[in-house]
């Protein structure tokens, strides 16, 4: 029995490597990753997703792609948090498509919404403040696919919204 389950492992580990990603129209993926707010603190760490809806040929996808990131600091006075949302177009170059490992390098261009708060402790007065801003956002991106079979992929990021991310991607 041993030995039939370590063949089992052996074979199911060997067809996963030779996994090859046949492109399709549409893919979604997920990251959580570092960074997007700027400041330090305890919260969430920022989170990514991705729809790529429309293949303008084998190298080339052009999606949606939306982030959010918050993060609060406490200071003897008070608490200061700071979010950032994004929603944005995107484009995908994949520099090799259909291979197991495929890297890619793209542009988004969208709207974000930066906003940070301040809430006072009590006895430091009632100085609550809050502030928000948004504009237009455009952004290089780059990582790869590693993929672990036909339907989804490893992919590791770096740009904006997280800056450095890791997920996973379905190929739909």
């Amino acid at each position: 029995m041993k030995k039939l389950s370590v063949l089992f492992l052996f074979v199911f580990c060997a067809s996963m490597s030779f996994a090859q990603f046949q492109s399709t129209n549409k893919t979604f993926g997920a990251v959580i990753g570092f960074g997007g707010v700027g400041f330090t603190g305890e919260g969430a760490l920022p989170i990514g997703v991705e729809y790529m809806f429309y293949k303008w040929d084998d190298k080339l996808n052009i999606g949606a792609y939306g982030g959010f990131a918050s993060t609060s600091t406490e200071f003897i006075s008070g608490t200061a948090t700071y979010t950032n949302i994004l929603v944005a177009a995107t484009g995908n170059y994949h520099f090799s498509p259909g291979e197991k490992f495929d890297p890619f390098a793209g542009v988004s261009l969208g709207y974000i919404i930066a906003s940070s708060s301040w809430e006072s402790k009590a006895g430091f007065g009632n100085t609550d403040l809050s502030v928000s801003a948004g504009g237009l956002l455009y952004s290089g991106h780059a990582g790869f696919n590693y993929w672990m079979s036909n339907s989804w992929a490893v992919q590791v990021r770096v740009g904006l919204l997280p800056y450095v991310g890791a997920g996973v991607l379905f190929n739909m």
